[in-house]
């Protein structure tokens, strides 16, 4: 099979006259467990210089093993991969392209589903995925893989490197690739609420998520094995299941996130030490003294306002003067360049990935794009922080943290944390030896 390296000599001779640039695809011995703990059957190498798609074997039976040639690997000065995140999890130290990206900041949506031969189809569907791939025929590998390349190649011809690429692929890939590798731990609770099967993916009594950040709003979801790590039940026990693997859980959790978001955008003043929700209900009210029912009333209306419009009645208020203004403004600019750019990355929202658009839908998009890049950006601080220290951030949901905190990292690490995530806005901690059983510091 003149695409196959299987010797070191044809390796030493591929790239001997290599260019520098490729598109690299993993092929995994089981394509269903989560990236972390896959191990690698081979590599799919598509050469620009040659032309040509190769397979260098690794650990499929079908032909003579090669050790990860990770040397040669390294001398390319940049790979086009499909999933920069599952790729940093096999080999975290090659300059990848994310074409993953590329294609969600054209089409707002994510790429489709890996193409397989019937071979795939009928091998999976016999041995189950669990180490298909070392069963399927090498030369069906060559051919989806290949079939997949000419698919995704417009993508790379075509790309040019713009302000959201920049930022997706240094700040956004390599820290979604971080959190989906550190895992949470699990007790012996965890089997009593979900279903495990042999391809559940847990690894020393870690559960391990995935973020999924080609969503409609671009805010990452957090599901794998069909648990959603994002919306984890408060009342039905799930939470008890999950625990911390050093001394305790510590959570911090943005208070009035989006509101305080919206005044931070339309320039509006909102007292950091005050609950954003008792300072609303006073415009609501138009009184000073808030009660329990008021305060609570003020988050439904609050939503109300964020999400279905905000009422004329409550105009007379800056705050939703402002907001309105804010609204208008983008609306005319989206429909006079077809695009806005989000705040920090420069995403381009553009008119003709969103049907039925509105104003307000527009606005509420605009809003969840500054939370998401605001928190992924924040993360890739925090994880630089955390290097050589026994802490570890397991878990982002939207508005939350969560830290596996170690004593050993001392107290000056913890506020060292809280000052880093509440540099802009202000944060509630909590503490717990479990997940449900966090309580205000």
């Amino acid at each position: 099979m003149y695409y196959l390296i299987e010797t070191q000599d044809q390796l030493d001779r591929f790239f001997k006259d290599e260019g520098d640039e490729c598109y690299l695809q993993f092929i995994t011995n089981n394509s269903e467990t989560h990236p972390k703990l896959q191990s690698l059957c081979a590599l799919y190498i598509y050469s620009f210089s040659k032309e040509k798609g190769f397979i260098i074997n690794i650990d499929h039976p079908e032909a003579f093993e090669l050790s990860l040639p990770l040397d040669y690997l390294k001398s390319y000065k940049n790979i086009f991969v499909k999933e920069k995140i599952k790729a940093l999890l096999h080999i975290p130290s090659l300059p990848y392209t994310d074409i993953q990206s590329i294609y969600y900041l054209i089409k707002n949506e994510p790429l489709g589903s890996s193409y397989k031969t019937g071979a795939h189809a009928y091998y999976e569907r016999k041995y189950g995925a669990y180490n298909a791939n070392k069963i399927i025929p090498i030369t069906k590998h060559h051919e989806a893989l290949t079939h997949e390349f000419d698919a995704l190649y417009p993508y790379i011809n075509n790309f040019k490197e713009e302000e959201a690429n920049k930022w997706y692929n240094e700040i956004l890939t390599p820290t979604l690739a971080k959190m989906a590798s550190e895992g949470i731990k699990i007790n012996d609770g965890f089997k009593k609420h979900f279903e495990v099967t042999e391809k559940f993916s847990i690894h020393e009594s870690k559960a391990y998520g995935w973020y999924n950040f080609c969503t409609t709003t671009g805010r990452p979801t957090n599901n794998f094995n069909g648990i959603n790590f994002s919306a984890l039940k408060h009342d039905s026990g799930e939470r008890d299941s999950f625990e911390a693997d050093n001394d305790m859980l510590i959570e911090m959790d943005y208070e009035g996130y989006h509101p305080r978001i919206i005044a931070r955008l339309i320039g509006h003043y909102i007292d950091e030490k005050e609950s954003v929700h008792t300072q609303l209900a006073q415009m609501y009210f138009e009184t000073v003294e808030i009660d329990s029912e008021m305060y609570k009333k003020s988050k439904e209306l609050t939503f109300q306002q964020m999400y279905g419009g905000i009422n004329k009645k409550y105009l007379k208020h800056e705050y939703f003067s402002k907001t309105q203004k804010f609204i208008d403004a983008l609306w005319e600019e989206f429909n006079l360049n077809g695009y806005i750019k989000t705040v920090i990355s420069r995403r381009k929202l553009l008119k003709g990935n969103y049907k039925n658009i509105t104003p307000q839908k527009l606005f509420n998009y605009y809003i969840q794009a500054f939370e998401t890049e605001y928190n992924i950006t924040l993360l890739s601080r925090i994880f630089h922080f955390l290097e050589g220290k026994k802490t570890k951030m397991v878990l982002y949901v939207y508005d939350s943290m969560l830290f596996d905190f170690s004593l050993e990292d001392g107290k000056e690490t913890l506020q060292s944390l809280r000052h880093l995530i509440s540099s802009d806005f202000p944060v509630k901690l909590k503490q717990g030896d479990t997940y449900s059983s966090l309580k205000a510091l």
